[in-house]
């Protein structure tokens, strides 16, 4: 049972704290470490025992955590990194130079974790992965060793990995694939989130959520993540426990291939506020030390097996974020007394606290103190591995209801690849599915990964036994865009049909018909089947360009003219019938005078300048404005007061609206003007006009005329 104490405070880590990379032991024999005064420090294991080196002049200064460093598989570094108080990290060479572009990568001083990854397929380069804990988002950045003259340069930075992440960072080993699994996790609520990204050749894909687990005592930015040493397993640290009962770390198992998280189990660990944990080498055993603003943080490890905690010691100090693994297979954690030290446990994985080796004053510095932190590596990989795996495989699952075998690569490092049905079919798809007729068929891979042409073949790998039906159908060669195509099936033992025509559209129809709503080539794909056993046969069908024949008019039936509007659709010559005897050619908008009052049928053809010309055809009533036929005047009208035909009006469609009408007399001159609604009651300036014939002029809206004759009589 855990001895547990009255939490007297616990916070975010501040200035003298100090982190790990979050990706657990990692078998690293240089560190860089934060002192007190914000500078930074290195630290040698090579000998087995912690030797302290010189202090970097200006390097990370007025930081309180993340710094890191990257080294070959021998141990020596290749170049180092460190946030400053201006909340930017500096890329330095192994000798502690400013890389060319190494200033300005996104950080907090009080970010804790980082890390730094051998980049798949390019040998000499490494992913920064880093945090800003103001903004709560990863970026990523890239080192490439063969810039500055071998000295290495950033080659480009801060490229966002993705927002709302916490400070944890793991990443797991190489996957048999060559890439690699980078978790995180984000906050919802009271909820953490747990998320993973695939970090591949091109970069570092999008962060998705595998888990989330409920935490009543609130959730924590800062909170830690850790890998065991066989990746089988991930750490979280819930540092906002409130009660001695509330656990202090979730513990999830891990498929590492899939990258997926099983059930939470959680563990009470202590009183204190836990944020730093740690797997043991052999992972027998989680460490963990408290985070808050007294002295007496525990220090203590917990049995993976049993769940028995022992607490190593009571007091370790205060804002204790880091507990780390060496390459020299122990154990460091920093105390924050006077004078400050750096502990030790020299054998992790002893059965009982009392046999671990536990020396609180490994390595004493009494004027400036520090907390360690552990520089990059990865969990259960040799540092500074660059090599890419020649890796090609695959698995295949047979889909339920008949539905095909699909394929399934498991490299994630190709940039083409090609599989073999061994039935005469091939595909080019990342994951294709595929339907066998009866027959035993080998299947082959090949991709190219790396610059590697890489081939696999898995002989007699499907096996399918029954009557095989035959698929088989007959199509045009061609047909026009938008116009159904018969499929004409010929298929012989089969009872069940399935369609793709190449459009994204399907059918199970025995004989189909389908219309093409985009020209272009087409291929068909039948794949007829009894029971699960099929055949397919696949055609290609050209789909020619054709047009979509509509017009309008912006005429109505009293306008002298009938204009009418083409809205034809891909349509590059035209050919009009205006239904009264007269056609046009070549005009895409004409317009056209009616000499009778009528219904026309109307047709439009446009053509593409294929085979697929289309025609359209509406009905038009035109012709009531035409002054020589709807509109006309009497032939004789008499004035003479008696109440019949004393007015003479021009007579037409009610609706429509009245041409102008002017009166002369036998010598031209203008006698009267005026519209359908006046007309002329047979005086001259108020006087009676004489008797006799008087010609009239209809002029309508268009300017067309019409002239003729009337008798006025009394």
């Amino acid at each position: 049972m855990a001895r547990r104490k009255a939490l007297l405070g616990r916070t975010v880590a501040t200035a003298l704290s100090l982190t790990a990379l979050g990706s657990g032991h990692a078998q690293l024999s240089n560190w860089l470490l934060r002192t007190g005064s914000g500078e930074v420090e290195t630290l040698d294991f090579t000998s087995g025992e912690p030797v302290l080196g010189n202090l970097i002049p200006a390097f990370g200064l007025g930081g309180f955590e993340d710094v890191n460093l990257m080294t070959t598989a021998t141990g020596q570094p290749l170049f180092h990194t460190a946030v400053g108080s201006d909340n930017t990290i500096e890329v330095r060479t192994a000798t502690f130079q400013v890389m060319p572009h190494g200033h300005g990568l996104f950080g907090h001083v009080s970010s804790h974790s980082s890390a730094i990854v051998p980049r798949p397929c390019h040998p000499g380069q490494y992913f920064i992965i880093h945090h800003d804990g103001a903004s709560n988002r990863h970026y990523r950045s890239t080192v490439d060793m063969a810039l500055n003259g071998g000295q290495g340069d950033v080659l480009e930075k801060n490229v966002l990995i993705g927002e709302e992440l916490g400070e944890g960072i793991a990443v797991s080993r190489q996957l048999e694939n060559g890439c690699r699994w980078l978790f995180s996790f984000g906050v919802d609520g009271e909820a953490f989130i747990l998320k993973r990204a695939l970090l591949t050749e091109s970069g570092i894909g999008a962060m998705s959520t595998i888990r989330s687990l409920n935490a009543p005592d609130g959730t924590a930015w800062y909170s830690c993540l850790k890998l065991s040493p066989g990746n089988d397993r991930l750490a979280l640290s819930l540092p906002n426990a409130l009660v001695p009962s509330a656990a202090d770390v979730a513990l999830f198992p891990l498929d590492l291939q899939s990258g997926s998280l099983g059930p939470a189990q959680l563990m009470a660990l202590s009183n204190d506020p836990i944020v730093g944990i740690e797997f043991s080498p052999a992972s027998a055993y989680l460490y963990f030390v408290g985070n808050g603003a007294t002295q007496d943080m525990d220090f203590g490890r917990a049995h993976l097996g049993t769940g028995a905690v022992e607490v190593i010691d009571d007091a370790i100090g205060s804002w204790v974020l880091s507990v780390e693994c060496a390459g020299n297979g122990r154990l460091y954690v920093g105390t924050s007394g006077f004078p400050r030290t750096l502990a030790e446990v020299r054998y992790p994985d002893a059965p009982d606290a009392g046999s671990i080796g536990y020396d609180r004053n490994a390595l004493v510095f009494w004027s400036l103190g520090f907390l360690p932190t552990l520089p990059n590596a990865i969990e259960g990989e040799p540092p500074g591995s660059t090599s890419t795996p020649p890796y090609v495989d695959f698995t295949v699952e047979e889909l339920p209801d008949c539905e095909g075998h699909r394929f399934v690569p498991s490299t994630c490092l190709e940039t083409s690849i090609q599989w073999d049905f061994g039935d005469g079919w091939t595909d080019q798809r990342h994951q294709p599915i595929h339907h066998y007729g009866v027959g035993v068929f080998d299947v082959s891979l090949s991709v190219t990964s790396c610059g590697q042409e890489l081939s696999l073949t898995k002989p007699h790998l499907i096996t399918v036994d029954g009557i095989q039906p035959v698929a088989d159908f007959t199509a045009p060669d061609s047909a026009c865009q938008h116009t159904a195509i018969a499929f004409d099936n010929d298929s012989e033992l089969a009872s069940a049909y399935r369609w793709w025509f190449g459009d994204g559209a399907t059918g199970t129809e025995e004989q189909p018909a389908h219309a093409y709503h985009q020209h272009g080539t087409r291929t068909v794909t039948l794949v007829a089947a009894e029971g699960c056993i099929v055949d397919t046969a696949r055609r290609t069908v050209t789909v020619l360009p054709a047009a979509l024949a509509s017009f309008e008019t912006l005429s109505d039936p009293c306008d002298e003219r009938t204009y009418l509007v083409n809205t034809s659709l891909d349509g590059e010559a035209w050919y009009w019938d205006f239904g009264d005897g007269d056609t046009v050619s070549g005009w895409r908008d004409p317009n056209h005078i009616y000499r009778a009052m009528d219904a026309f049928d109307v047709m439009l053809v446009s053509d593409p300048g294929t085979m697929c010309a289309d025609t359209a055809r509406r009905t038009l009533r035109a012709g009531y404005g035409i002054i020589p036929v709807a509109w006309f005047v009497p032939n004789a009208f008499s004035p003479n007061g008696d109440g019949n035909n004393d007015v003479l009006f021009v007579i037409g469609p009610e609706y429509c609206q009245s041409p102008v009408m002017s009166v002369h007399n036998k010598w031209g001159q203008l006698v009267w003007e005026g519209d359908s609604k006046t007309g002329w009651d047979g005086t001259i300036g108020g006087a009676l006009a004489p008797e006799g014939a008087y010609a009239y002029v209809l002029r309508g809206r268009l300017d067309d005329i019409k002239l003729g004759w009337f008798v006025l009589v009394r």
